[in-house]
């Protein structure tokens, strides 16, 4: 018995490796509900364009990273839709939090998604500080329709820092007795500039100055010191190679291990 048992265990080792032999220099698989998809091979490296205050940015959190509340049950779909399975009485709140770097300003939010009543799914973002208190930014509900996205106005809702505050995203759903499904959230938003100070810091760039504010941006983030022992900034000074060199790699933030 225990000699069968070590033939079989060894032959079911030879398959495994005689497969993966086999599977050696062909194109790249995914497996997913029994059914095997050839994927073509990955291109070129796609650098991210997420710099400048003239970009577009878009952050979009997929269904999957969304969880209810323990009461709730949730399942995915096979096009990774998420649905609550157990809100025929009581109406369930998905959530996720929502992360965008300091000085980021939101210019709307879609919600990717497909019901059979209007208004039975709607959409909330939240700010909770430090002291619990929950401030809606922004809230909407959705017509009935197919899969689509639906779309807020423009929203200019300025995230000015993360110092004891975070962002939380809702998706809520209505009592139904069908399920309701939602794929994604995206967040459109784009980069700005500090406002200037009240006061300058250099004493040849007043707050009269045409760059004033650019110029304390500079000075704020530790880009430039200015000139003369930085009592001045030289706002009509040429610029080297070398100290553009300064000013790109400190604003950029330039680092790579060794």
């Amino acid at each position: 018995m225990n000699r069968r048992r070590h033939r079989g265990a060894a032959a079911h080792r030879s398959a495994v490796v005689l497969l993966g032999l086999l599977c050696l220099g062909r194109p790249a698989t995914a497996a997913a509900q029994g059914h095997t998809v050839a994927m073509p091979l990955t291109g070129a490296r796609l650098e991210p364009k997420e710099f400048g205050v003239q970009d577009e940015a878009r952050t979009v959190i997929s269904a999957l990273s969304f969880n209810m509340q323990s009461y709730f049950d949730y399942d995915t779909l096979e096009n990774l839709a998420r649905y609550c399975t157990n809100c025929q009485s009581l109406a369930g709140e998905y959530y996720a939090t929502l992360d965008l770097p300091a000085g980021a300003v939101i210019d709307y939010i879609g919600v990717n998604n497909t019901s059979d009543t209007d208004a039975i799914l709607g959409f909330a973002l939240y700010e909770r500080d430090r002291y619990a208190s929950r401030n809606l930014l922004v809230g909407f509900s959705f017509p009935a329709h197919g899969w689509d996205t639906d779309y807020t106005s423009v929203l200019n809702i300025l995230v000015p820092d993360h110092s004891d505050k975070e962002l939380v995203l809702n998706v809520e759903q209505a009592a139904s007795p069908n399920f309701q499904y939602f794929a994604w959230v995206e967040v459109a938003w784009h980069r700005t500039v500090s406002p200037a100070p009240a006061s300058a810091s250099f004493g040849d760039v007043p707050p009269s100055h045409p760059f004033f504010q650019f110029i304390e941006a500079l000075k704020a983030s530790g880009i430039t010191g200015g000139c003369g022992n930085g009592t001045n900034y030289c706002p009509d000074s040429p610029l080297t190679r070398g100290q553009m060199a300064v000013f790109l790699a400190k604003a950029l933030g330039l680092h790579w291990p060794n």
